[in-house]
């Protein structure tokens, strides 16, 4: 028998109002589970072609997601996850960890405010080099140029194809296409192939107009007991850049985060702004010797005991609450292998 959307939806709904999972999941192999989010916006088609409304929750159903967790599962940071891989402690039942990507300022406006309500620590990674910057990350002013565009087509500097821009569709494939391009470029020459896109399509960066954080409010949130971890200086793929420019990457966003903040900075999460993997075991190496202590990546799998610290799997986070509350239940019980979930463009 196949079931139906809606019949796959009753099923799950009958299993996690019975508490049938969560009495299982008392005996499977201790784990936590860290959730990924982005961008925390009361209006976020606001933001749908700068930001992405794909990686923007609500901040409603942001505060739905956190009840949840608060109500139902225990949360944890990510210091206390490490204790556990480490063997130094144990973790509370249904260990939850909730972190964030990139660094903008609605994390301190809305998401803060919600934690706090609930009383959980987050962990915030941001992109350094565009904090209390005047420009945009590259992966936003990419989308902005492909969807403001007037031009009807496109032709791919690095390549002989010509992309049509008439179509919603269009665009996207032009711009994931782009962004593919970015991904494998750091620091100037990135800037340059984003600063080259934009001339040939005709549009003006957008205005920066407080979309990051300054380094005054990601000191705010470290003050209010949030982790704060390097997200890269300028978001390229770790796995596509050259081993000196993945060094610089880490060595100098963590330089710059531990001068800012006067703290140490101890975890670092792997941009996936576009291509497979967003990782590799050269990456985890670098991650190590340059004094991280953790790597989170985009791989959707619970964290287990033996599971190497700098590749941690994180869970995406559906929307609508009850698919979010299946997608944690059910993964207490995955193994500690996954598949990588889809990139934060």
């Amino acid at each position: 028998m196949v079931l139906t959307t809606d019949s796959k939806r009753w099923v799950k709904r009958l299993l996690t109002g019975s508490h049938a999972m969560s009495l299982a999941a008392r005996f499977a192999p201790p784990a936590a589970l860290i959730l990924a989010y982005h961008s925390i916006h009361n209006h976020p088609d606001e933001y749908a072609d700068t930001i992405g409304a794909n990686n923007i929750h609500e901040t409603s159903v942001f505060e739905k997601h956190m009840e949840l967790v608060a109500r139902n599962f225990s949360s944890v940071t990510l210091d206390e996850i490490l204790l556990f891989l480490e063997g130094k402690r144990s973790l509370p039942p249904r260990a939850v960890a909730v972190t964030f990507d990139d660094g903008y300022r609605d994390n301190l406006e809305f998401a803060a405010p919600v934690l706090a309500r609930y009383g959980i620590r987050g962990t915030f990674f941001v992109t350094v080099d565009y904090i209390g910057a005047s420009k945009l990350p590259w992966f936003i002013r990419l989308r902005y140029a492909f969807w403001n565009t007037r031009l009807v087509s496109w032709r791919g500097p690095w390549s002989e194809r010509t992309f049509k821009l008439e179509s919603l569709e269009d665009r996207r494939c032009a711009f994931l296409a782009a962004c593919e391009y970015g991904a494998r470029r750091v620091g100037a020459a990135q800037e340059e192939v984003i600063s080259g896109i934009e001339h040939e399509l005709e549009i003006e960066p957008p205005a920066a107009n407080e979309m990051m954080m300054t380094w005054d409010e990601v000191r705010k949130l470290h003050s209010a007991g949030h982790l704060i971890g390097s997200h890269t200086l300028t978001h390229p793929n770790m796995a596509f850049v050259g081993e000196q420019e993945a060094r610089l990457e880490f060595q100098e966003s963590k330089r710059r985060l531990e001068k800012e903040l006067g703290v140490r900075v101890e975890h670092f999460s792997y941009p996936h702004p576009v291509l497979d993997p967003n990782w590799t075991d050269r990456t985890a190496a670098i991650c190590r010797e340059v004094g991280f202590v953790s790597g989170v990546t985009t791989v959707s799998a619970p964290v287990r005991r033996g599971q190497n610290p700098y590749s941690l799997p994180r869970l995406y986070t559906p929307r609508e609450l009850s698919d979010f509350r299946w997608h944690l239940e059910r993964s207490l019980f995955q193994r500690a292998q996954g598949r990588a979930h889809a990139c934060d463009v």
